[in-house]
C-alpha cells in the first residue's frame, strides 16, 4: 500500500529519506556524476569511490578546489 507524504509517521518518512538518497546516489554514479550537497554553507561534490571536493566559484566558474575534510 502506498502512502501520501502527509500520511507518514517519523519513522517512516526517515526510511524514505534513507532510501531516496542512495537511489539518488546510485543513478548519480551511474552516469559518472558526483552528488552534489551542501555543508555548513560549502557546495560538496561526492564521488562514488568516496571522495569529497569543496566546490567554489574563481572567475565566474564552479570549480572544485580542494578536498572537503570532515570535522567533529
Amino acid at each position: 500500500m502506498n502512502k501520501f507524504f502527509t500520511g507518514l509517521n517519523a519513522t517512516e518518512l526517515e526510511l524514505f529519506q534513507e532510501q531516496f538518497q542512495k537511489d539518488v546516489r546510485q543513478r548519480a554514479w551511474a552516469n559518472g556524476s558526483p552528488v552534489y550537497y551542501g555543508i555548513k554553507g560549502l557546495i560538496i561534490a561526492e564521488y562514488e569511490n568516496g571522495k569529497k571536493m569543496v566546490v567554489e566559484e574563481v572567475n565566474s566558474e564552479l570549480v572544485e578546489t580542494r578536498e572537503y575534510e570532515e570535522q567533529e
